[in-house]
Formats: structure tokens, C-alpha cells, sequence
């Protein structure tokens, strides 16, 4: 089935400038690709396995080294789901970032565990396409509910699963709850909002929460703030609350979640812009696990931006998305803004 064009030409990488090295590269991977054995595309029990670096910047790295490129793996429309994982991922980043720098340890992860991955750069502008989560959460939503219909019809899935960092996971609890209900069969936070307490402030300036009633401000104004483009750099943060047009949308009922998806909420308590009080809605909700990382590993130091890079971030991710095959969580010394110390072991056998 020919990859869907719409979602595609949305979910860009940066730019750049056409030489004839790399027109030359570009025909040669293209060779390479028609002659190689269809299994290889479509089955991904047949991918080789690939090394993974426990690194916030292992993807911002092969982004530099691979200009134009997805990871390699991630974006093949050709793959099928297979019985052990029926279910394609998406992987949504967060504020700024791209469908590659954000993840560099979380794509050969799933790869390695034999799922279809998909990972698309959404709400990037045409001066920087390489700069994601950029216009109104009410565009990203749009965007993403056509992505995954694409996805859906690509694989021939029923339901897809979502890893979500940061804004990627607002964005992908609408598609659950909103815009796609039924489709999405797992949602996987990774230091992302889900109501959290008044207390806490507001996702991006948890840090003056003490200072400032930063929940109050948010309640006067969002409520009138009009949807569509705003004068500002990435708008969509004022929409990450219950009281923005889309907020109310997802929050309607007291709650934004869908009873028909689980979701699992991995929170840190080093995470200075969504922290647990953030990332978790008060009382229990049905179908919704929370993790905070020191609970059960209090030499993980990873903050918002190394939560990716995690080792005991990923094997809950993992379990998540397949329960059957679950492993005890890799306790491993994280440090933030650059992630994991040392050789990590590989995943079931710390």
C-alpha cells in the first residue's frame, strides 16, 4: 500500500541544501531500497538489531550525521504488525523538538522489540520544519488525527499505541479521548500533563509555582483566549490547561481520560517543568497507572529532558505497551540533561 501523502508531507525534518554527494547518496539508498527483499521493508521481525545509546542527544546526534533522515526503521510504511505486537506506535515529541532528536533511545527500543514505529515531526512551520509543536494544540490535534488514519490504514491496525514526552502527550490524549476514541489502545506519558493540582502551576513554569498563582492567571485568561495563530512563540503552551478551548475539550467530564485506553503516566521528581504533582490527576482513575521513577530507583536523576534517555524510563514504557512481557525496571544512576552513567545492562537482566 503506497504511503499516505498528507501525513507525510506535514511531518518534516530540516532542510537542506542539495549537493551532488548528496544526491548521490540519496540515489544509492533509494537502489538499495527497491532491491531489497520485501520482508526486510514490511516484516519487522527481520530488522537487524540495533545498538542503543541511554543519551538525552543520541538523537539530535543522528540528525547532524543523517540530514533529511528518520531514524533508521521508524517511518516504514510498509511494515505490518505482527501477532506479538499488533499494534503500531506512534511517537509523539514534545515543545520544539522533532520526530528524530527526541528520540534517540525510545525508537531503537521498540525496533528492537519488533514493533512498526512511526515518529512524525507535527505543528512545524515551513521556515522551520525542523522545529516541532509550533502552532496551536488545536492544529497539532488536526494534524495527528490525520497521521494516525494513515497509520491505521498503512499497517491495516485497528488501534495504534502512543509515547508521548512533554506537549506529545496532550496531543496524544486528544487523539484517545477526542478526536480518535477507540483507536488508540495505550497512551504513554513520559513527564507529561494530566491535571495535576492547582498547587502545581502549569506545565513549562512549575518553578514559580510558589511565587506566582500561575493557575489562578491561567483560569482568567485562557478561558476567553480565542483559538487560531497567535503573535507568540509555540501558543499551544497556553492551551496545555483545562481551561483553553481545547483543554475544556479534553477535560470535559472531569477528567481527560478515555475509559477504553490505558494509560501509564512516568513522572520524575527531579522534573523541574512537569513534575508528578503535574503529571498525575488527583484520586484514581480507572485503566491509568503512575510511576514516579524514585519511588523505586532513588539514584535516577533524570529531569525532563533525560526522562528518554532513561533505562527504567523505557522498561516501564515497554511493559506498558506489552504487560505480557514485562521485566522489573532497570535501576540505573541518570543524571539530568544528559541521561544514563556508564554501560547500561541490557533490558530484563539488571
Amino acid at each position: 500500500m503506497p504511503r499516505p501523502a498528507a501525513p507525510s508531507e506535514r511531518c518534516s525534518v530540516p532542510r537542506f541544501r542539495v549537493t551532488l554527494p548528496l544526491l548521490t547518496a540519496v540515489a544509492s539508498t533509494a537502489l538499495a531500497l527497491v532491491s531489497a527483499p520485501v520482508a526486510s521493508a514490511s516484516d519487522p521481525a527481520t530488522r537487524p538489531a540495533q545498538p542503543i545509546s541511554y543519551t538525552a542527544e543520541a538523537g539530535g546526534v543522528h540528525q547532524l550525521t543523517n540530514p533529511g533522515q528518520p531514524w533508521p526503521g521508524v517511518d516504514d510504511w510498509s511494515c505490518r504488525p505482527t501477532a506479538e505486537h499488533p499494534r503500531p506506535v506512534i511517537l509523539l515529541h514534545g515543545t520544539g523538538a522533532n520526530g528524530v532528536n527526541n528520540w534517540g533511545t525510545v525508537a531503537p527500543s521498540l525496533l528492537n522489540e519488533g514493533y512498526c514505529v512511526f515518529s512524525p515531526t507535527y505543528g512545524a512551520t515551513p521556515l522551520f520544519p525542523g522545529i516541532g509543536g509550533a502552532l496551536r494544540m488545536s492544529d497539532h490535534v488536526a494534524e495527528m488525527t490525520a497521521y494516525l488514519d494513515g497509520v491505521l490504514a498503512a499497517t491495516g491496525a485497528e488501534q495504534a499505541d502512543m509515547v508521548g514526552h512533554s506537549q506529545g502527550v496532550t496531543v496524544g490524549m486528544h487523539l484517545s479521548k477526542v478526536t480518535r476514541p477507540g483507536r488508540i489502545g495505550t497512551v504513554v506519558s513520559l513527564g507529561g500533563f494530566a491535571g495535576g493540582t492547582a498547587e502545581a502551576g502549569l506545565p513549562g513554569l512549575a518553578s514559580l509555582s510558589p511565587m506566582v498563582d500561575l493557575e489562578g492567571m491561567a483560569a482568567e485568561s485562557s478561558r476567553g483566549l480565542p483559538d487560531g495563530p497567535l503573535p507568540m512563540p509555540f501558543p499551544a503552551m497556553l492551551d496545555i490547561n483545562e481551561h483553553s478551548p481545547t483543554g475544556r475539550l479534553l477535560f470535559a467530564g472531569g477528567t481527560p481520560f478515555d475509559p477504553g485506553t490505558r494509560y501509564t503516566l512516568i513522572a520524575s521528581a527531579y522534573d523541574g517543568l512537569v513534575p508528578p504533582a503535574m503529571s498525575f490527576p488527583e484520586g484514581d482513575h480507572p485503566g491509568v497507572t503512575t510511576h514516579v521513577l524514585q519511588d523505586t530507583c532513588a539514584q535516577n536523576g533524570a529531569d525532563h529532558a533525560a526522562l528518554y534517555a532513561d533505562p527504567q524510563t523505557l522498561d516501564l514504557m515497554l511493559n506498558a505497551l506489552d504487560p505480557e512481557a514485562a521485566v522489573t525496571p532497570r535501576c540505573w544512576p541518570t543524571t539530568p540533561i544528559l541521561g544514563a552513567l556508564g554501560a547500561v545492562p541490557p533490558r530484563g537482566k539488571a
